[in-house]
């Protein structure tokens, strides 16, 4: 199925639902941030972008504050500005920390969501240049996936390579090589122990 195609088929099923289920309905929102995932994906961001924030105001309307899929949303959203290279938009900043807030409210602390918000976060200010806001996250992140998930876990790899490469984008090649020889060596330990079939 071609993309034109795919496109016809998600405005018509966001127009049903409109029609069937009206305007007010969580479903709603739902094809709306598809049909933005369709847009995205075509590079057309400023479509992709309206229909976000519109989702994302449904969503806040019909299942209040305080709902995973507000959170999702946001999250979509700023990693829409995020992947434009809009670092500096202020509004993602702040859709992260929302999305950050919701997870943490919704999940609880000790999710393992957390630390990936945590991430995205310090992804953020590691492209603003606000690398000691972003070694803080990092470092918050790496502590809570070896707690929650344990000291050999590809997330574990995943939190070591990322701190690990923040130190040494700046130069500080002494702490980031024994974050990437760690990372190596669960790495190693993850691949010699995955089951062959």
């Amino acid at each position: 199925m071609n993309k034109l195609n795919r496109k016809v088929l998600y405005l018509q099923a966001s127009g049903q639902r409109k029609w069937v289920l009206g305007e007010e309905h969580s479903s709603v929102a739902t094809s709306l941030k598809i049909l933005a995932g369709l847009y995205y994906y075509q590079g057309r961001y400023d479509q992709a972008e309206e229909l976000l924030v519109e989702a994302l105001e449904e969503r806040k309307l019909l299942l209040k504050e305080k709902h995973f899929s507000v959170a999702r949303t946001l999250k979509k959203l700023a990693g829409l500005y995020y992947y434009q290279g809009c670092y500096d938009h202020d509004q993602g900043e702040e859709l992260l920390v929302e999305a950050l807030g919701q997870r943490k409210r919704l999940l609880g602390e000790e999710h393992p969501f957390v630390p990936t918000s945590l991430m995205k976060l310090a992804g953020l200010y590691y492209y603003q240049g606000r690398y000691d806001q972003a070694e803080e996250l990092l470092v918050e992140a790496l502590g809570e996936r070896k707690r929650l998930l344990g000291e050999e876990h590809p997330s574990v790899v995943t939190s070591l390579n990322n701190l690990a490469s923040l130190y040494d984008s700046q130069g500080h090649h002494d702490q980031a090589e024994p974050l990437y020889l760690q990372a190596l060596e669960v790495f190693q330990h993850l691949l010699d122990t995955y089951p062959e079939y």
